[in-house]
């Protein structure tokens, strides 16, 4: 069986898009290389395994070329698993005592008449030194985080949410909460400083706020990176939601975000949803890993070796095939290029339906991450990814060419005549005993059979959602 070309799926209304987790609607099983693997998989599971390191080895070259010299060195279910304060505190402990200032040294590397414990004290004193790090670091490590990130669903970083639920689960120690957008360049080192002291390892952001999509500056973003470089502060960036949808890989890979602070590169960057897998990305040219000298090519491979084998394996085989597959879509459909496209395609529908959204701060966002008022959302019957007590709402389309196509958005998105694509969806719900997936009002799972059979939309069993669903107008 050869894997046959497959067409776009007709465009939708839902913009919420799993939480921007579903790139595409087209399968990514169907890849020329990767196929075959999937088809032998089914009746020859081990000769598949015989392959995994290849496969592993393909997907992190893959990776690296794609994200611009960024390894994924830490895979994770999911991506709050990979912004745990003590899981980025080992990684780069690991990251100091196996680099080549400890290796290649006389007087720091392992030596083979000595105690085992000797040579841990000694190489975990250098890392510490190296990274200015106390007992309180290692102990009780945190991050700073900017007032406006999303934090996590659960763990430390879920105290940094604005939404009572996940911040009344938050366990751990908190964060440092600084508002990176207003602060100047004392105000920063000030805050970052007394961080610091208090155990900080780590600046975290996002380029696109998950709050309000408000975008950090290409100013600020130079400005942050020099901070960090001077208070020896790991410098995180979140691209869970905006990897690929920003116009760029990453988004801060963007050219005005390339020519801020050259000498500063982000250390690591936290990856996620769409791409097939979450985790952890490295760069050996960053603020803080650029000291460690990582230049050779085998350097870099042992250390990733070195961390993934703490774990059985660092990432299942068929996530693998698919993550593979899913990085080998990007490559060919060249999804950041479309999401330029996109955004633009959506914005000027949003012009078009509603005037007022041609003011200045109407519209927020970056490429294919785009953020209006709730209210508009709900007025054109589009899902998308809300936080319930936020008055915005995120547009996160799917990355393929008919998201870019204005007079298809019109037809079987946004405009009236959408309604005879809704009602194709209600047909299909119907006959498979499904509902929409999304609640129109607050964005999580819709579980209620009472949903609108003309608009194609749902909603949780929430009062508050209910009674607000109800009110919706019918297109």
């Amino acid at each position: 069986m050869s894997a046959e070309p497959q067409q776009d799926s007709p465009l939708d209304h839902d913009l919420h898009s799993a939480w921007g987790s579903v790139y595409t609607n087209r399968s990514t099983v169907g890849d020329k290389e990767i196929l075959p693997l999937w088809q032998q998989y089914a009746v020859d599971k081990a000769g598949v395994d015989r392959k995994y390191q290849l496969l592993l080895n393909e997907y992190t070259d893959l990776f690296t070329k794609v994200f611009g010299g960024y390894y994924p060195i830490s895979m994770h279910a999911h991506a709050t698993d990979s912004l745990m304060p003590t899981t980025i505190a080992s990684l780069i402990l690991n990251t100091a005592a196996t680099s080549p200032l400890v290796l290649d040294s006389p007087i720091l590397r392992p030596k083979p008449d000595e105690k085992p414990e000797e040579t841990g004290m000694r190489v975990r004193d250098f890392a510490l030194n190296f990274l200015g790090w106390t007992e309180t670091h290692v102990l009780a490590p945190t991050f700073v985080v900017a007032d406006n990130v999303y934090g996590a669903g659960y763990g430390p970083m879920a105290h940094a949410s604005k939404e009572w639920e996940t911040s009344a689960i938050a366990a751990g120690p908190k964060p440092f909460v600084v508002n990176m957008r207003e602060a100047d360049e004392e105000s920063l080192n000030t805050q970052f400083a007394e961080a610091k002291a208090k155990g900080a390892i780590a600046v975290v952001f996002d380029m696109v706020s998950t709050e309000d999509g408000l975008v950090f500056t290409p100013e600020k973003f130079g400005l942050v990176k020099a901070c960090c470089a001077r208070h020896r502060l790991l410098l995180i960036v979140d691209e869970t939601m905006t990897a690929m949808r920003c116009g760029a890989p990453f988004s801060f890979q963007r050219p005005e975000y390339a020519r801020e602070g050259v000498e500063y590169q982000p250390d690591l960057v936290i990856f996620g949803k769409g791409i097939g897998v979450s985790g952890i990305a490295i760069s050996f040219g960053g603020v803080m890993t650029k000291g460690l000298t990582y230049t050779k090519p085998e350097d870099i491979r042992q250390t990733i070796r070195f961390w993934r084998a703490l774990v059985s394996r660092p990432i299942r085989l068929p996530i693998l095939l698919e993550a593979l597959s899913i990085l080998r879509a990007s490559v060919k459909e060249n999804w950041p290029e479309q999401s330029e496209r996109i955004g633009e395609a959506i914005r000027d529908v949003l012009y078009e339906l509603d005037p007022s959204t041609k003011e200045p701060g109407a519209i927020q966002g970056l490429g294919a991450v785009i953020a209006i008022d709730r209210n508009i959302a709900l007025r054109y019957r589009v899902m998308c990814a809300i936080r319930r007590r936020s008055p915005w709402a995120r547009l996160l389309p799917k990355l393929s060419s008919p998201s870019a196509d204005r007079d298809g958005l019109m037809k079987q998105v946004f405009g009236q005549e959408s309604k005879e694509q809704r009602q194709l969806l209600t047909q299909e719900a119907e006959q498979s005993g499904a509902i929409p997936l999304w609640c129109f009002i607050c964005g999580i799972e819709a579980t209620s059979e009472d949903w609108c059979r003309t608009c194609y939309l749902s909603y949780c069993n929430n009062e508050v959602c209910t009674q607000a669903f109800h009110r919706h107008a019918c297109i």
